[in-house]
């Protein structure tokens, strides 16, 4: 079977949907990706079916049109569902169109690949990337999408299925119900190419914390300024930025992009953004978190997360240090991350969700 992921050119949007795509490839299928070229180095040799402009150049475009889109309001929903999908739209057609998919495997925010579905009359399935998003976001995006299939002359095709990576007990109250065409699947932090800086040994007697504001927040001196704070807090400190991106010390090292599992079980405590693909895979090896939430989602997910009793979230960088060691030492932020572990380590492995989303394909 030929099976085509899609996502928008963001690294965030990208990684979650490598091990479901990895596991096809094992299981013998024909699998590609439909992203910018940007995403190359993301992809790890993987086949890449290049369509569209790298994402600083689509937010360029949707800041002419329509102004910021830092929160989750309508710019960011004309962001993904309109300015993206204006921009990428004919070169996917002929990518896809050349490739003959018999499977669509799109995440949840790229609004191509279910434009691609009622084009070519090929079924898909949607990936989820993050937790359950907000009316403001959702309804103004679900209407883009719909105007992106109307003004093709495309109804829109019915997914098979929605592969979704976010416990339930980090599920709100206002939520959404959970969709009854819902396949768990178990988040993964291996994804992604290091970019080969090495790890210092782990100081006997000294607890690790590791500093990662993920791949959406560029700000060094943010990260500087949290990582000087977990330092002089007591912990030997891993920071995944360039060496020449943050300021380092003799219990600062930068360590550059790393897959997150070979680094969460050498540490005691994560600092991060809360975005959702560092968040899970925290979550995941059972490791506390502090959060310090900048733009989209963050706020939401380190909500979550707070609320679970796995995290503790600060809106100063100087306070990082303190928070640290509040979660290192109180045992119940390392109770609660391991309860939500044993939670994702009971969902479908990337294999069984294929199974049981290809017993789905007509």
């Amino acid at each position: 079977m030929r099976i085509l992921f899609g996502a928008n050119p963001a690294t965030g949007h990208v990684l979650p949907l490598l091990p479901l795509a990895d596991a096809a490839a094992e299981a013998g299928h024909d699998v590609a990706f439909l992203t910018a070229s940007s995403m190359t180095p993301h992809l790890g040799g993987r086949r890449l079916l290049a369509a569209g402009p790298p994402l600083p150049e689509v937010i360029t475009e949707n800041l002419r049109r329509v102004g910021s889109a830092r929160t989750l309001g309508p710019g960011a929903a004309e962001l993904l569902a309109g300015t993206r999908v204006d921009l990428t739209w004919d070169e996917a057609l002929a990518e896809a169109a050349r490739h003959e998919p018999d499977l669509l495997v799109g995440e949840e925010l790229d609004v191509v690949i279910p434009l691609l579905a009622a084009h070519l009359d090929v079924p898909w399935a949607e990936h989820a990337v993050c937790a359950p998003m907000p009316p403001e976001f959702t309804e103004p995006f679900r209407a883009r999408a719909d105007g992106q299939h109307a003004s093709r002359a495309l109804k829109p095709r019915d997914r098979l299925a929605v592969l979704d990576p976010f416990p339930d007990s980090l599920r709100r109250p206002a939520d959404t119900a959970v969709p009854p065409d819902r396949i768990p699947i178990r988040p993964d932090g291996t994804a992604g190419q290091s970019t080969g800086h090495p790890v210092p040994p782990r100081p006997e007697g000294m607890p690790r914390a590791l500093v990662t504001m993920g791949t959406s927040v560029n700000d060094p001196a943010l990260v500087s300024a949290i990582a000087e704070s977990v330092a002089k807090a007591g912990f030997d400190v891993l920071v995944t930025a360039a060496p020449d991106r943050v300021r380092t010390g003799p219990r600062v090292h930068a360590i550059g992009f790393t897959p997150l599992r070979t680094l969460l079980p050498e540490v005691d405590v994560v600092i991060g953004a809360a975005g959702t693909g560092t968040l899970l895979a925290t979550l995941a090896a059972g490791v506390p978190t502090v959060l310090y939430p900048v733009l989209a989602d963050q706020p939401s997910n380190a909500a979550r997360a707070e609320e679970r009793g796995a995290a503790r979230t600060i809106a100063d960088a100087t306070w990082a240090g303190a928070a640290a060691r509040r979660v290192f030492e109180k045992p119940s932020f390392g109770r609660a991350a391991r309860e939500v572990a044993a939670e994702i380590a009971a969902m479908n492995s990337p294999a069984q969700a294929l199974t049981a989303l290809l017993a789905r394909h007509p």
